[in-house]
């Protein structure tokens, strides 16, 4: 790659701190600790909050819909809003650690108060939910963007970046498989189940305010006195979307993870009618998570062996088998439900770790074009594209449910069944596949990332 004419070359802001190699353990796993509250929401959020709405607070199906429609769409649409707005703050504790400070008590009411079921009719009910559900998803992305843009500065290093998101992810998952066995549990020790998730919700809500307050306290950031970027929200979104690298990183990261969020939503419908075993729910789950864990060591490994693409092709088209597996299997074969669970891990890992990865990486492209870091508006983006499509996708789901003869609280036809088993199955495999070939085409693997950064060095010393 040539150097730019020095008096052409964007001006590289200087760090605040020396660019770290390898960090330390102690340091990753620190920073994998704050994922934690937003995993444990998060995950139940997606695994339990579309049963709950059918289920539980007996929304009709078109109703639910619309709810996670407008929630879904406001989920979106606030990421680039708040992605801009924590590249622009400026404050003693730096630019995004504020957040984690301020945020932390909001994000435990909001989400309590998605699980509390008022008695004011349908549609009183529904506009509580949407509210709700608005309410919570700002608090809870006023978290996540600025802990996500941590990882492009904790390190710039390619390998390392994956190792440290391996870190995070597995102590994500370890946080949604807790989630994921006690709210079932705690469920179950209450009469009213409508009692136990809000006493489930409200108990992991105040479980989320503690590692935002450990990494508020013990995070130290990089790039805390570069000058903020004077962008209009159009223009940062532009400048984003400009950069070939991310478009590709972003369609990765939005097929995966609207694949990861549809196949949650859809795995309490499947297990309760389809291989029929609704108290079995959270060892279905423990096991797909604690797999999920095993394998990020081996999806780490292949990542540093393979590149980051060949990775994620390989543990994409995997988990692309499994599902079509859970497609096709009968209603009876509850054991082999669970081997599929298990064999689901690798993939989940996969997408999980090797997306979010990739994103700090087009960072550094931006910031040899433009002379400018926009970690935040990165993070706000990207996440616009896959909340945008997954809010479109799970209202999908509870209309297709509808369309087809769901009947919350019954016995299920056959005509719901089947379509439960093709938006489990088939629907998955489909999106995988096409976020494989995306990935085979990205333009950004290990060698132009490290050109670009011994570069980024040259001009930084300037």
């Amino acid at each position: 790659m040539k150097r730019a004419p020095t008096k052409t070359a964007p001006r590289i802001p200087r760090e605040t701190t020396p660019a770290p190699g390898k960090l330390p353990l102690g340091r990753k796993i620190i920073y994998g600790l704050g994922d934690w509250g937003g995993s444990a929401t998060s995950t139940i959020f997606i695994f339990f909050f579309s049963f709950f709405l059918s289920d539980i607070a007996r929304l009709p199906l078109q109703l639910s819909g619309l709810v996670l429609l407008v929630g879904g769409i406001w989920d979106a649409v606030n990421d680039p809003l708040i992605g801009v707005l924590a590249d622009r703050v400026r404050t003693r504790w730096g630019r995004r650690r504020p957040f984690f400070l301020f945020d932390a008590l909001p994000l435990a009411v909001t989400f309590t108060m998605l699980w509390w079921v008022p008695q004011w009719g349908d549609l009183g009910r529904a506009a509580w939910f949407a509210l709700a559900y608005v309410l919570f998803d700002t608090c809870f992305t006023l978290m996540t963007v600025p802990y996500g843009a941590l990882t492009a500065e904790l390190t710039e290093d390619y390998d390392e970046r994956t190792d440290l998101t391996g870190w995070r992810m597995a102590l994500n998952l370890l946080g949604g498989l807790m989630a994921a066995f006690f709210v079932p549990v705690i469920v179950g020790a209450f009469t009213r189940q409508a009692t136990g998730y809000f006493v489930a919700a409200a108990g992991f809500g105040l479980l989320a305010m503690v590692p935002y307050l450990m990494l508020f306290f013990t995070t130290k950031e990089r790039f805390t006195a570069t000058a903020p970027p004077r962008e209009s929200l159009v223009t940062s979104f532009v400048a984003t979307l400009k950069n070939r690298a991310f478009r590709y990183t972003a369609a990765i990261y939005l097929l995966s993870w609207v694949t990861v969020n549809l196949v949650a939503s859809l795995l309490q419908y499947y297990v309760t009618w389809w291989v029929r075993i609704p108290d079995e729910l959270e060892f279905v789950l423990v096991v797909v998570q604690g797999a999920a864990i095993a394998c990020i060591p081996l999806v780490v490994l292949l990542s540093g062996r393979l590149g980051k693409r060949g990775a994620y092709i390989v543990s994409a088209g995997w988990w692309a088998a499994v599902m079509l597996g859970l497609a096709i299997i009968p209603g009876t074969a509850r054991t082999f439900a669970y081997v599929l669970a298990g064999l689901a891990g690798f993939g989940v890992a996969g997408a999980q770790v090797i997306p979010w990865s990739m994103v700090p990486d087009v960072i550094e492209a931006d910031e040899m074009n433009s002379g400018r870091r926009r970690e935040g508006a990165y993070y706000g983006v990207v996440a616009f594209f896959q909340k945008s499509g997954t809010a479109f996708m799970l209202a999908i789901v509870q209309w297709v449910l509808a369309l087809t003869g769901y009947r919350p609280g019954e016995a299920q036809p056959a005509s719901a069944l089947l379509a439960i088993r093709l938006m489990i199955g088939v629907a998955p495999a489909v999106l995988l596949g096409a976020s494989m070939i995306v990935a085979w085409k990205s333009p950004l693997g290990k060698r132009e990332h490290e050109a670009m950064r011994a570069e980024l060095e040259k001009r930084r010393a300037v």
